[in-house]
């Protein structure tokens, strides 16, 4: 498809915004069937529903148009569009690559904020980089959020990863209570508990991390012991009090810049 808006800039004016420029305006399909069709080029595969009418109708994708497709798994592909109907988009892969995940792979564990300030939440992990969120059962938590609305915010997170470009998807992993969260399997697993009476945050060179951001009312002297007797670090990262949203993605920005810094 062409692109009459940088021909005319090349053509008039000898400007080439260049494939970076055209790689932005890409549309970008999630697609888990992505990973079923395997990585030769001419593999054909279908998208179909939401995101094949989303495709279609609003970002009005047509034939012979190319696309960046990911899997939400570490697959990136680019293809090219062979049919595009309102119920399905019928894809040739050109090309595909796997990308590595971000390191360290930090999973967001908090009390749920109320209403929509959970959807920013989750909409801005995914834009930071966060691996996973589990919503964080504690003892001041107000609340205790429906399987329905799981299921809704996994969705929020899918769309979310995909607008953000990841390769891969932010995953929602249900509800896990404090002692699953202090919970270490591995030597290469650090557990960091957001206290205000903590210490600054410091790198810890840890392959996984876990980030537990508790609720607006604050932790419980019993919830705080048990971290620090389970080995956590006990970190702050602001001078304020902050709502759940807020300390959820000023922590994992925090955590995922000084680890890799």
């Amino acid at each position: 498809m062409i692109d009459r808006a940088s021909w005319r800039l090349k053509a008039e004016h000898g400007i080439d915004r260049g494939p970076a420029w055209r790689e932005r305006r890409m549309h970008t399909i999630f697609a888990e069937e992505f990973g079923t069709v395997g990585g030769e080029p001419g593999a054909r595969f279908v998208i179909e529903g939401d995101e094949a009418a989303h495709a279609v109708r609003v970002k009005r994708v047509g034939v012979g148009e190319v696309v960046r497709v990911l899997n939400g798994a570490g697959l990136v592909g680019l293809a090219r569009v062979e049919e595009a109907r309102k119920g399905s988009v019928v894809l040739i892969l050109d090309e595909v690559s796997r990308a590595e995940r971000v390191m360290p792979v930090l999973h967001v564990w908090s009390a749920t904020p109320k209403g929509g300030r959970l959807d920013r939440m989750i909409d801005a992990l995914a834009q930071v980089g966060a691996a996973s969120w589990t919503a964080l059962e504690t003892a001041r938590g107000v609340v205790d959020p429906r399987e329905t609305k799981l299921e809704r915010i996994e969705r929020l997170a899918a769309e979310a990863s995909k607008q953000s470009g990841r390769a891969w998807r932010l995953e929602c992993l249900g509800k896990g209570t404090l002692e699953r969260a202090l919970r270490r399997d591995a030597s290469d697993v650090a557990v960091v508990l957001a206290d205000g009476g903590g210490e600054p945050y410091r790198r810890s060179g840890c392959r996984e991390i876990r980030l537990l951001i508790g609720p607006e009312g604050g932790w419980t002297d019993g919830e705080r012991a048990m971290a620090i007797e389970a080995g956590a670090t006990v970190s702050r990262f602001g001078a304020h009090v902050m709502r759940v949203e807020t300390a959820a993605v000023v922590g994992a920005g925090c955590v995922l810049a000084i680890e890799q810094g």
